[in-house]
């Protein structure tokens, strides 16, 4: 889809339920869905996407890229006239999506984050602070190592981080590998974004959309930490845990997790009249 200077890849299913919209991460494409497409296709309507700079889709750089990737997704969705939605987003898209529910909140019906990384959040405690400026100089340490064309050595220590195991960069598939090192510069990008790391006070407390925040049973501690800050933040939140997941529970265990949405999008939310 042609939006001007920017061009959004997106795919669509049959239009059998109430539509749902996918957003995916910082180091991945609209494919980190795919196993999770076909266990929610027969109830929703959904929405695959490649954000700016990613997989199939191209534009300007990005001032602002939450911001800028919030006003590519409104523009799209007013140009298929498919709104409001239910937004899915995973890890870096979980600011994107809120954005979007700040700015147009005639455009969305529900939110689902799945570890938003709101490292910020955790500054709110003292005893927090920290481990917040620890991870903040991590990311900015890893972004460094990208920018200065070290993206494996980068990305091999944020896997580990993530998924709490030494050798998980070299348990990824190198098909896996390739993916996420060509969306290593989007990753630098993205979460130099202060938006990215802090969300937007006044916004989490004018918001009164449902919002799920679920994060996996196998990932770091800190990132349940930030969901809890986030739905004390939030007027209708509710906090799932994936017991035997982690941090990409699309990947990992796609039909729990799809059981998880699933039980949210079709039986919390009221249907619009």
């Amino acid at each position: 889809m042609d939006l001007g200077p920017v061009r959004l890849y997106y795919e669509r299913t049959a239009a059998t339920g109430e539509p749902v919209v996918l957003l995916h991460g910082s180091w991945t494409d609209h494919h980190t869905w795919d196993a999770l497409v076909p266990p929610l296709a027969p109830a929703l309507e959904v929405v695959v996407v490649d954000r700016r700079g990613h997989g199939s889709s191209y534009g300007p750089p990005r001032e602002h890229p939450v911001r800028d990737d919030a006003h590519d997704l409104a523009e799209l969705l007013s140009a298929i006239d498919l709104f409001p939605v239910h937004l899915v987003a995973h890890s870096y898209a979980g600011a994107v999506a809120l954005r979007l529910a700040f700015d147009r909140p005639e455009m969305v019906r529900s939110l689902s984050l799945h570890e938003p990384p709101f490292v910020g959040l955790l500054r709110q405690d003292p005893a927090g602070r920290p481990e917040a400026d620890r991870l903040i100089g991590e990311t900015e340490r890893l972004a460094d190592l990208v920018r200065a064309g070290e993206a494996e050595r980068a990305a091999r220590a944020l896997a580990a981080g993530i998924s709490m195991r030494e050798d998980a960069w070299d348990r990824l598939p190198g098909t896996a590998r390739g993916a996420l090192l060509k969306h290593a510069d989007r990753w630098a990008e993205e979460l130099g974004d202060p938006e990215a790391i802090s969300p937007d006070p006044a916004g989490l407390e004018d918001l009164w959309l449902p919002v799920l925040l679920s994060s996996g049973g196998r990932s770091p501690p800190f990132l349940r930490r930030i969901n809890e800050l986030l739905g004390a933040s939030l007027r209708n939140a509710l906090l799932r845990e994936l017991p035997d997941c982690g941090h990409l529970p699309q990947v990992s265990c796609p039909a729990r997790y799809a059981g998880l949405l699933g039980t949210f999008l079709l039986e919390r939310n009221v249907p619009v009249s």
